[in-house]
């Protein structure tokens, strides 16, 4: 897990999904790695397109970095999307894959590839980033995650840039790096 707050990373807020707790959806994501070797960790929503936003910004940092991460702040979340399961993927929008054997993705339109999601203990202050990538590249990830915006691909400020504190520290409880092709559609 990491020690310090990372450079770049993509962020989301997490919790119960589709009639699961998020401790059982841990255990089944948890088991599908030791399946097959990765995780289809499913999203939705506007922010982080897979090919558009999330595969240009790992490429980017995971150069210097060695690996980007998913990091999980864990909220109350009563989403109850539809529970069909996706049946094929694809990383470029145009060839479509089955989803591997062991892996379930409900309710998602995208998902991210992750390595095992590991617990994890960090405090970030989302002042200290902005917005990476996409039509909000340049805000300021304190600004940008209010309400209900529940993830973004961030990058650490230049020091000179930084404002002065205000906004509340993101408790990130999970994290996984993210593995190639890093996020996908889903159908």
């Amino acid at each position: 897990m990491l020690k310090k707050s990372p450079e770049a990373f993509v962020f989301m807020k997490v919790g119960n999904h589709s009639g699961e707790s998020f401790e059982e959806i841990l255990e089944r994501k948890n088991r599908e790695f030791r399946q097959t070797g990765r995780i289809f960790w499913g999203y939705g929503g506007n922010v982080c397109h897979p090919l558009a936003q999330v595969q240009p910004f790992v490429r980017l940092h995971i150069k210097e970095l060695g690996s980007v991460y998913l990091l999980m702040e864990y909220v109350d979340s009563r989403a109850k999307p539809d529970l069909l399961p996706a049946k094929e993927y694809s990383d470029d929008g145009i060839l479509w894959r089955p989803v591997p054997d062991g892996i379930r993705v409900t309710g998602s339109r995208y998902a991210f590839v992750l390595d095992e999601i590991r617990p994890g203990d960090l405090d970030l202050l989302p002042e200290d980033y902005v917005v990476g990538i996409g039509p909000s590249r340049g805000r300021l990830g304190s600004e940008f995650l209010r309400g209900r915006t529940d993830k973004a691909c961030l990058t650490r400020m230049r020091s000179s840039d930084r404002l002065l504190g205000g906004s509340k520290s993101k408790h990130i409880t999970f994290a996984a790096k993210l593995l190639e092709p890093y996020a996908v559609v889903l159908r």
